[in-house]
């Protein structure tokens, strides 16, 4: 059976990682994302995606979910505009009632207040992972005498993994996965950190 594809869309590159060779788009008009393949970019030459870049391209509905399958235009991402710093603003003085109108009063003392001590920085956020989305991960390690193991997640920088466990691979119809396999998942948070509920091979 042929995929169903949907030519022309416009979208914009959520991110992408040159030495994972994977990436995200998401459509202009905010009905989804698209997984895009570095294989997709072989027929462009040298082209470099940030955060941001245009693209019109052609999107195919595949059993992992919609994919880039080709791209037919690119337009870089617009550097982002620096604010003019605004000028401080001049208090006014007033004049003394009943005196000179070209008399002012002289300035009052300002405190000065001492300064607060430096409040101690909390532990990391967990990575908010929303119940039923697929997020896409490399395992970074799996144990097979403690049956379980951590998934680093492409689109998390806090460093903090995904755990799963055998059970949770036999449930996905998987016996085992290696270190550095690339994987799909979906997980929910809990005390420890984000626990995977499912997942699969890319």
């Amino acid at each position: 059976m042929s995929e169903e594809q949907k030519q022309q869309v416009t979208a914009v590159v959520k991110w992408y990682k040159a030495d994972k060779g994977f990436g995200f788009v998401r459509f202009a008009d905010g009905s989804g994302e698209a997984f895009l393949h570095s294989r997709v970019l072989a027929s462009l030459g040298e082209v470099s995606l940030t955060e941001g870049t245009g693209l019109v391209c052609d999107i195919a509905e595949t059993p992992k979910g919609p994919q880039v399958v080709a791209i037919h235009s690119i337009t870089p991402a617009d550097p982002a505009e620096a604010k003019p710093a605004r000028a401080p603003k001049q208090r006014r003085q007033r004049q003394p009632e009943g005196g000179d109108p070209q008399a002012v009063r002289p300035a009052a003392p300002v405190a000065i207040r001492e300064p607060k001590p430096r409040r101690e920085r909390s532990a990391p956020t967990l990575m908010p992972v929303p119940t039923g989305e697929m997020i896409y991960g490399t395992v970074r390690w799996y144990n097979l005498d403690s049956q379980s193991g951590l998934i680093d997640p492409w689109d998390d920088e806090t460093g903090i993994g995904v755990y799963f466990d055998r059970a949770i691979l036999r449930q996905s119809g998987l016996e085992v996965v290696a270190d550095g396999e690339d994987v799909r998942f979906v997980a929910v948070p809990g005390d420890g950190g984000p626990t995977a509920l499912r997942v699969e091979l890319v």
